[in-house]
């Protein structure tokens, strides 16, 4: 379990990545749900990794073709935390 200031430092990050790559919230939340159907049907995950590469996220040589669930993991949380920044107001739709 992550204490509230590593909490508050994870939200920063995701705020500076998202200006930094130019990566919309919706972008995220998007590939966050993908990530979620993944783990429900494994034939979506080339889907997926179209969507984190076209996103800007990752580059193609970054990307495995197997199935990576540290990143799909990574994903879901990061749609889920995303989520919870519009809804309280620290970022915009």
């Amino acid at each position: 379990m992550s204490t509230p200031e590593q909490y508050a430092e994870t939200k920063q990050m995701v705020r500076q990545a998202m200006q930094e790559e130019g990566v919309s919230a919706q972008a995220l939340i998007q590939i966050g749900d993908l990530a979620k159907k993944v783990l429900e049907d494994k034939s979506l995950y080339p889907q997926f990794l179209q969507a984190v590469i076209q996103s800007g996220l990752a580059e193609e040589d970054d990307m495995d073709e197997e199935i990576d669930y540290e990143i799909i993991g990574v994903m879901v949380a990061l749609g889920e935390m995303v989520k919870q920044m519009i809804e309280s107001g620290e970022i915009e739709a």
